[in-house]
């Protein structure tokens, strides 16, 4: 039976900053007739950002948990769409991936000790009423890329400007943590794609990139329903 017939699939994408999931997660969404779920602060601006960047040790935490509890909530309705109406979901960034953010606080010490049982408190209280994706996208960039595309997006959008203060050994450690997500998500049965991402590819290279995505998506066996309740992350 194909995985398409009864409940629709979730797909997250997933990367570290600059990678270009938001093109990629759109391109893939037509290929996939999803409804595509964009990154909290891609959609709505991340009221937090700005101060984050200049000064992480007050406004880390308050961040950390505002983009948590967006993910949190797209997530459940993702899941919900999928489940209740058989739609296909594709969410760029995910609830997962938010951990990899506030390990990389904690590590960096913007995140208290205290701070961080906060967040790790909520996030397993939250795991308890979310199911895991059937399919995470993985767009693979080394961080020198993605640095590189930090700067070009600044110098496009005025409204990126606070991202100057994103440095090569951020990205390196963000990577880290951002490789512990996939590997946790694939020991734990989510089929993982991933995709060398370091080539800069014009729209139809994209394009066609999100078309073999979606028939490797289409081509997945259906899993059985219990499957889909493996919550621990």
């Amino acid at each position: 039976m194909n995985i398409m017939n009864s409940n629709g699939i979730v797909t997250i994408t997933e990367g570290i900053i600059g990678v270009g999931k938001t093109t990629f997660s759109e391109a893939l969404s037509k290929h996939l007739n999803a409804k595509w779920m964009k990154e909290p602060d891609e959609e709505n601006g991340n009221p937090y950002l700005t101060k984050f960047y200049e000064d992480p040790e007050r406004w880390a935490l308050t961040m950390q948990m505002h983009l948590l509890n967006s993910r949190y909530r797209m997530h459940i309705h993702a899941q919900w769409c999928a489940l209740q109406s058989g739609k296909n979901i594709v969410i760029d960034r995910s609830y997962f991936g938010d951990t990899a953010f506030a390990n990389l606080q904690f590590e960096n010490g913007t995140l208290s000790s205290d701070e961080f049982e906060t967040y790790c408190m909520t996030y397993q209280n939250m795991t308890s009423s979310v199911l895991l994706p059937q399919v995470c996208v993985f767009l693979d960039v080394d961080p020198e890329i993605s640095q590189e595309r930090v700067k070009r997006r600044m110098d496009i959008q005025t409204g990126r400007t606070c991202e100057n203060a994103i440095d090569l050994r951020y990205l390196v450690n963000l990577k880290k943590h951002q490789d512990r997500v996939i590997d946790t998500l694939q020991s734990q049965g989510v089929k993982i794609i991933k995709l060398e991402w370091n080539k800069n590819r014009t729209p139809e290279e994209i394009d066609c990139e999100a078309k073999k995505v979606s028939e490797e998506i289409f081509s997945l066996t259906k899993k059985s329903f219990m499957d889909l309740y493996r919550r621990t992350m």
